[in-house]
């Protein structure tokens, strides 16, 4: 005898036991894969901090400041083409320009470019901790 729905039955009668398992496994399944990605966007986006450049920055006039920001743009775009955005206080105030340096071609950065990084950095490194 051939199976037809009735569409007055509910759709777990017309399902296998397999189906009705694989059903609810999605239905489970939806929320824990929403609570992963955000828990995984979260914590990228404490990782991937970037201070704003505010005046206190600037060491002598505030000409200085839009070196500074965009440096601060070149750092957060650029890097992260590649990998995450290192944490400014994990390398020494003497090892950032050598790996900005060391960086710079892959980034397609210029030299006035690494300098506004440098500067940024250091800047950051300067007025903050």
């Amino acid at each position: 005898m051939k199976k037809t729905k009735n569409p007055h039955l509910p759709l777990r009668v017309f399902l296998s036991l397999r189906e009705r398992i694989e059903v609810r496994a999605l239905s489970l399944l939806g929320p824990t894969i929403a609570t992963i990605y955000v828990c995984l966007l979260w914590g990228c986006e404490t990782s991937n901090y970037a201070p704003s450049v505010t005046p206190q920055m600037a060491r002598s006039t505030s000409s200085e400041l839009p070196k500074l920001e965009r440096g601060r743009t070149l750092f957060v775009h650029r890097c992260i083409e590649c990998h995450t955005l290192p944490t400014i206080w994990r390398y020494s105030r003497e090892d950032w320009p050598e790996i900005v340096n060391n960086m710079s071609h892959r980034a397609s950065l210029k030299p006035a470019e690494c300098d506004a990084v440098i500067a940024y950095i250091l800047a950051v490194r300067a007025t903050e901790r």
